[in-house]
């Protein structure tokens, strides 16, 4: 009976898991190009890659890498064919990380079931959680710059795991090291806030080497100087400070402590208070019980790291807000409260992860298992029906779930309608074209932005560029 119902449980999460990414999954399939994404592309089409990288950093942004995805994935995959998959690719490659990182701690298949099924939750709270999953997972210039840097933060995590398991051993690949090297300076580049987690990683892994020997940790200070120099190519860039020059506020020291402070508590009340959060947070327990069973990892965890751990994870939403409010004085974008909200996520599973292990190791084990064993399933299925419950009530749910039934596919029309438009006009060589407006509810899970009734705007002035246009603009909304 006990083992019916604890398979019963595990189906329950995993439709549950399937049905939350199929959904976002979908959506993506109505997404179109919007703002930025115009000027990367024509941009590129006209000064060729490697030019337009170049006066991107001079004149923009110091995210080398960020923007290099960014400018690649068109050409690699085509601008409007390749749009509508940006989701399906990330969403996958987020799954990968997961389960690479899982794999990699446990010492486990990193396709195993239970890895797999773990993976699937942690994706599918961090999607239910995001804020604004228009410029966060839909929109190419936000989500080849924020989820490339989530993804590449968990392969990072990976393969420090793996390095440190080789160095114990006396087994170090090389090969190991160049891809963790190559890792790290691709999520150097991605955001300042990757930035800032990398650095801290790879600081805490050379304080816990700095007594093991110049053998262990040459390696690590090897990946210390490459990972300050890709800080500097980031932080000095001139497009930076072009960029800042925009913000009448920046650069004020109490103003930015103060932004910090304040948006760190209100999003750390609106995380933690999230019922899909405190549900998977019942959850991870019984997951990570399950995965040490199949582990063949020996876990010896103290109650210092375990407390320095929950002080991190606690500082994280007030530390990551200080760049964006240092660069611009005042409230960072959305996508960057979903970028926050990844890393505070991760870090809080591994606080309640290293919690279980813990307290675990330290429970006396009972003569009467069976009684125990009914008890574990019990609360598993319950803490698995609160977790249902959590979800079928989700605001992000059910507005993606809407926008993907009723509003995307009349947005996709319109959308269809203005192309074709466009595409007529040109054939009569007519230059200049106002299109209709979008006269009806955006779908806004992946609704991020459209040009503008004024065919001066620079959104406008991209987007006329992309189509061969001399001017494009939108009538008023009625």
């Amino acid at each position: 009976m006990s083992q019916h119902l604890q398979t019963f449980s595990l189906f329950l999460i995993l439709s549950a898991t399937l049905v939350v990414i199929s959904i976002f999954i979908a959506l993506g399939f109505y997404a179109y190009p919007a703002a930025d994404d115009f000027c990367m592309v024509s941009g590129v089409e006209k000064n060729g890659l490697f030019s337009h990288l170049w006066e991107h950093y001079q004149i923009w942004s110091g995210r080398y890498s960020g923007n290099a995805f960014y400018a690649l994935y068109p050409i690699l995959f085509g601008f409007f064919h390749g749009y509508p998959i940006i989701a399906l690719i990330l969403i996958l490659l987020l799954l990968l990380g997961a389960s690479f990182f899982l794999s990699k701690i446990f010492q486990i298949g990193q396709f195993s079931p239970a890895v797999l099924l773990v993976a699937l939750g942690f994706v599918s709270v961090y999607l239910l959680g995001l804020r604004h999953t228009a410029s966060s997972l839909y929109w190419m210039a936000g989500a080849l710059t924020y989820q490339t840097a989530n993804i590449l933060l968990l392969f990072a995590m990976g393969h420090i795991v793996q390095f440190l398991d080789q160095q114990r051993i006396s087994d170090v690949h090389r090969a190991s090291l160049l891809w963790m090297l190559l890792i790290i300076v691709l999520g150097m580049g991605t955001n300042e806030n990757n930035m800032i987690v990398l650095l801290g990683l790879i600081g805490l892994v050379l304080m816990y080497k700095i007594k093991s020997g110049w053998q262990q940790l040459s390696p690590w200070l090897l990946i210390m100087l490459l990972a300050l120099v890709c800080f500097v190519i980031v932080y000095f860039a001139p497009g930076n400070a072009e960029r800042e020059s925009t913000f009448p506020l920046r650069h004020d020291w109490s103003r930015s402590i103060e932004g910090s402070w304040n948006m760190g508590k209100w999003t750390l009340m609106v995380w933690t208070g999230n019922p899909v959060f405190l549900a998977a947070s019942l959850l991870l327990p019984f997951a990570v019980m399950g995965l040490k069973r199949r582990s063949h990892r020996r876990f010896n965890i103290s109650w210092l790291a375990i407390g320095l751990l929950l002080v991190a994870t606690l500082s994280l939403p007030f530390i990551l807000q200080f760049p964006a409010w240092w660069s611009m004085g005042g409230w960072p974008p959305p996508r960057t409260i979903d970028a926050i909200f990844f890393v505070f996520l991760l870090s809080w599973l591994l606080f309640l992860g290293g919690l279980t292990l813990a307290v675990q190791s330290k429970v006396k084990k009972s003569a009467k298992k069976t009684k125990r064993k009914m008890l574990k399933t019990g609360a598993l299925l319950l803490s698995v029906l609160l977790f249902i419950g959590a979800i079928s009530i989700n605001g992000k749910l059910r507005r993606a779930y809407q926008d993907l039934t009723q509003r995307a596919p009349v947005f996709d029309r319109y959308m269809q309608d203005r192309h074709a438009q466009i595409y007529e006009a040109l054939e009569r060589d007519q230059v200049y074209i106002k299109v209709p407006a979008f006269n009806r509810d955006y779908p806004r899970s992946i609704f991020f932005n459209d040009i503008r009734t004024d065919p001066r705007d620079w959104r406008n002035v991209c987007y006329a560029q992309q189509f061969g246009l001399q001017g494009i603009a939108l009538e008023r909304r009625q």
